[in-house]
């Protein structure tokens, strides 16, 4: 969303830089594009600035934040350390399989994000989640495992 004063040809002509240039990766197996909205500047708030904008995106890069997350519960769990607060509280009292659920949930969450980087995403995705995909799933245990892999 771009606010302010500005001319939709010169946006126009930056996004087709961007595409033209590659300076953005776009997933494989759907349309590249980028949408912008132009508005005008609003009456109702005071700005120094002639041109104000808002990005809004959703890229797979962040599955690496995610499986760093993992690899340090993992190891926080395996040594049940900092655990003693969390016993005490009455939904912990027996178990501590909430949080075990969770890992396995932002798991699947990473597992998601690496195949929607590839080309049969959708077969992926229409399969379950499991079985056509060139890579079997594996558990992130450690920050070297959770590197992005490298495109060709």
């Amino acid at each position: 969303v771009i606010q302010g004063e500005v001319d939709p040809t010169q946006v126009h002509k930056s996004l087709q830089r961007i595409r033209e240039r590659r300076l953005a990766n776009f997933i494989p197996w759907g349309p590249a594009s980028i949408q912008v909205a132009l508005s005008r500047r609003s009456p109702y708030l005071r700005s120094a600035h002639r041109v104000s904008g808002l990005m809004l995106a959703n890229h797979t890069s962040i599955h690496t934040l995610f499986a760093r997350a993992i690899s340090q519960y993992d190891k926080l769990r395996k040594r049940n350390a900092f655990l003693d607060n969390y016993r005490r509280e009455p939904m912990f009292a027996d178990s501590l399989d909430e949080f075990d659920s969770s890992r396995e949930v932002l798991q699947e969450v990473v597992d998601e994000y690496r195949a929607a980087e590839k080309e049969n995403y959708v077969e992926w995705a229409i399969s379950g989640g499991h079985g056509s995909s060139k890579e079997p799933k594996q558990a992130v245990t450690s920050t070297r495992d959770a590197r992005v892999p490298s495109r060709a």
